[in-house]
């Protein structure tokens, strides 16, 4: 089963305005086959999700094997490859929740053309049907947007990896010029995803205050405090306090 922050985030991609479209057959076409010529040769597993249909298509190389996927690959009736996630510790789905949702809003507010130059990466950790840990170098791109801003494909891959020092967080990437996006330049987003009162709220639930101790301390009413509170969790794409406080550190906005 997906967890909560991983339903959240389909949900913010899946709810999009895709309106109706007609010619899009032969582009997923296309593309289904440039990802199976991909695992080919990378021999890792890579999803790409049909997010209008909330529909996968999962193609593995011979790395699928350890975690169960075929080489004949796979159709789910889900934008989000949870068979992979499944395979993922919890605090890595942490770490790619909050690069996906950086990503999102990053993309979103560059011009359609521009999306194709950048994509994420970041290294997590699969647990293998044999029991081993290894750790999987994962990419994130967006391969085709409507014509009114909505991002319909999205392609991510999972490549067995070593550990190294120089990739320590996730992070986005100019593929076009082989530039790291800092992180000042998508950290403007995430201080917009919180107004200035939800981030004290954050911050006061973070440092282990109930609603009635927040509402005293901030002069307000505890319904509104349950306002902001249920205005966290959507901003920030999970489903409890305790996802919120998770995503809201790693935001660097408490």
């Amino acid at each position: 089963m997906p967890n909560h922050q991983e339903q959240e985030l389909r949900s913010l991609l899946t709810e999009q305005d895709f309106g109706t479209t007609t010619w899009e057959y032969e582009i997923l076409e296309n593309r289904k086959m440039q990802v199976r010529s991909f695992v080919q040769i990378d021999n890792g597993v890579a999803v790409l999700s049909d997010l209008r249909k909330n529909t996968s298509y999962i193609y593995a190389g011979n790395f699928g094997q350890n975690i169960g996927i075929s080489q004949n690959g796979l159709i789910i009736d889900s934008a989000f490859e949870d068979e992979i996630f499944n395979c993922i510790p919890a605090d890595d789905l942490i770490e790619r929740h909050v690069l996906e949702l950086r990503y999102f809003h990053f993309q979103r507010a560059n011009e359609i053309r521009e999306r194709k130059n950048y994509n994420t990466i970041c290294l997590i950790h699969f647990q293998l049907q044999n029991g081993n840990t290894i750790p999987v170098l994962h990419r994130s791109y967006y391969l085709e947007s409507l014509p009114n801003g909505s991002i319909w494909l999205s392609l991510c891959t999972y490549t067995p990896y070593i550990e190294t020092p120089t990739l320590t967080s996730g992070q986005i990437v100019n593929n076009k010029n082989g530039k790291v996006v800092q992180q000042k330049e998508y950290q403007l987003y995430d201080n917009l995803l919180l107004s200035p009162r939800e981030k004290e709220v954050l911050t006061l639930l973070a440092k282990g205050h109930s609603s009635k101790q927040i509402a005293d301390i901030l002069n307000i009413s505890t319904n509104t405090v349950y306002r902001h509170r249920q205005n966290i969790l959507s901003a920030l794409q999970v489903s409890n306090t305790a996802a919120a406080i998770q995503v809201g550190f790693r935001l660097n906005i408490i």
